[in-house]
């Protein structure tokens, strides 16, 4: 187990370097100049060019011939390797700062929606398989379809505007009510509503929460439900089940220990990759429900081309992104003894 933790961090150090490499590419391509962009209309070239030799724009991305240290690219991997994100163009506030305010924010929402998608993906994944070509099969079907194909935006914006704006049920955007007081403990609003045992606080966070959650946890949802109808269904053709059956085991253990036990491997691999859909999905959800998260924070930094806001928000998520995947290739030894890690 030590040799292959050793070999995935190994592996992550690199992935994490190739994506640093890709990222700074990329946004030093989108149009447009950071000076231009924070000085405004009124900036002249002569003020542009003297504030991009004051940020270091003006220097080689890769390579400087008079100093080969002294280029952008060089000096931003050794601030990362150092923990240094560097700050916000706009702001001047540093990034590592403004992710630890926001990452709450967006760890709250993403865990809403996973738990909304595991809530009724799984069973409606399970009751599609054990009633194979049923109505219920047909209408978990269906819904898995339209859910995959929906678009994260259009879908927010429908609910939105049925349930907040038309409807009134819910509020359409934020975190809390302007009322609201909580104070934050963790930065789970509804973990610190429970903690300092405040009711209308929780219920306040959880009305500003529906929404969001189950316009973001929709996709996730459809696929979970999906591969879980599929999995089960070619569990549930093995041998081993069928002698299971035979020897008089009542339906419910069978279903529930011996087959979907075994059917969860692509299931638990399929809500590891979901992780990732849930931070890219982030995005547009939470500009949609004016979500303070990380999400949102990286869409306003890319209309201001804000580098170091774009690149160290990228790269959190893809640092999440991989130690997830790390704890699901974990968790297939607790659900499969037969698998070893060496």
């Amino acid at each position: 187990m030590g040799t292959y933790l050793l070999r995935r961090l190994l592996r992550t150090v690199l992935v994490m370097l190739g994506i640093s490499l890709v990222v700074f590419v990329f946004v030093r391509s989108i149009p447009g100049d950071p000076a231009t962009v924070m000085l405004g209309e009124r900036g002249t070239p002569e003020a542009a060019a003297r504030l991009r030799e004051q940020l270091g724009l003006n220097k080689p991305w890769f390579f400087n011939p008079q100093s080969p240290l002294d280029a952008q690219y060089p000096k931003y991997v050794n601030a990362l390797l150092h923990g240094d994100l560097g700050s916000g163009l706009k702001s001047n506030i540093p990034v590592r700062d403004e992710l630890q305010a926001r990452f709450p924010a967006t760890a709250e929402l993403s865990l809403a929606a996973l738990a909304f998608a595991l809530l009724i993906g799984l069973p409606a994944g399970v009751v599609a398989a054990l009633r194979r070509n049923s109505f219920w099969d047909n209408v978990a079907t269906t819904i898995s379809l339209v859910g995959v194909s929906m678009p994260v935006f259009w879908l927010g914006l429908l609910l939105s505007y049925f349930f907040a704006v038309k409807l009134g049920w819910l509020p359409p955007s934020a975190r809390t009510g302007n009322e609201n007081t909580l104070r934050g403990i963790t930065g789970l609003y509804l973990l610190d509503s429970v903690l300092r045992g405040d009711g209308r606080s929780f219920w306040d966070v959880l009305r500003h929460l529906i929404l969001p959650a189950v316009a973001l946890g929709t996709i996730p949802l459809a696929i979970i439900a999906r591969i879980t109808r599929s999995s089960l269904l070619d569990v549930l053709g093995q041998d081993y089940v069928r002698t299971a059956k035979a020897k008089g085991l009542a339906p419910n253990r069978v279903t529930l220990k011996h087959a979907l036990r075994n059917a969860l491997l692509p299931v638990v691999t399929v809500i590891g990759l979901q992780a990732g859909a849930l931070l890219g999905g982030a995005v547009l959800t939470e500009t949609i429900f004016s979500w303070p998260g990380i999400g949102s924070w990286v869409y306003d930094a890319i209309s201001q081309r804000d580098y170091p806001v774009i690149q160290g928000g990228v790269i959190f998520a893809a640092l999440v992104v991989s130690v997830v995947n790390l704890l699901v290739d974990l968790s297939y030894a607790a659900l499969d003894p037969r698998i070893q890690y060496r």
